[in-house]
């Protein structure tokens, strides 16, 4: 009899609480903590990926996620290869990107969205002042273009996925909220 208190006892104290930890977690809900490690494995298979633009030839040779400093957001860390008319023999580079997490639920896919480009730099300092600010440009475009497309994880459970109440990042991970 008294296991069977300390039982009702415990589920009402987990569906007072909740399962899990981070944003979301409370009454009758649950949390999936993802890695940024895990997802940084599956991006790094989808490098590099080349454009060509009218402003010359552009390569994404590696893209990682890392945690924002404060936050729903994760930070888009990638390191590129400019070739221009200006260039022929190219530039490498690295931009930075605020992000936001967007998941499809057709594909049971997370997503990169509004992405906010920051920090633009150039690896030889001495090339880079003929890069054109139309260069410069289109690079923060074709940087949000890409990654906007591009899922960075991908849901295995097609019945799990259907109670999904929010997806966010908390304390450097992806965390995925379920509840009813």
């Amino acid at each position: 009899m008294r296991a069977r208190v300390w039982m009702v006892l415990l589920f009402a104290l987990l569906l007072v609480h909740g399962c899990g930890e981070g944003p979301g977690a409370g009454l009758l809900s649950y949390t999936k903590v993802i890695k940024t490690e895990e997802v940084n494995t599956d991006l790094a298979q989808a490098m590099p990926i080349s454009r060509r633009s009218t402003f010359g030839s552009f390569r994404i040779n590696r893209a990682d996620i890392q945690p924002a400093q404060s936050g729903e957001r994760v930070v888009l860390n990638t390191n590129f290869s400019l070739t221009t008319f200006e260039i022929p023999e190219g530039i490498d580079g690295t931009l930075s990107a605020s992000c936001g997490l967007r998941y499809d639920p057709k594909t049971r896919q997370i997503f990169l969205t509004d992405i906010k480009p920051g920090s633009l730099q150039f690896g030889n300092a001495s090339l880079a002042e003929y890069v054109s600010s139309g260069a410069r440009q289109g690079i923060h475009t074709i940087i949000k273009k890409v990654f906007t497309d591009i899922p960075i994880y991908q849901l295995d459970s097609k019945f799990a996925a259907k109670f999904i109440k929010k997806i966010t990042a908390y304390k450097g991970n992806i965390v995925i909220v379920y509840g009813l």
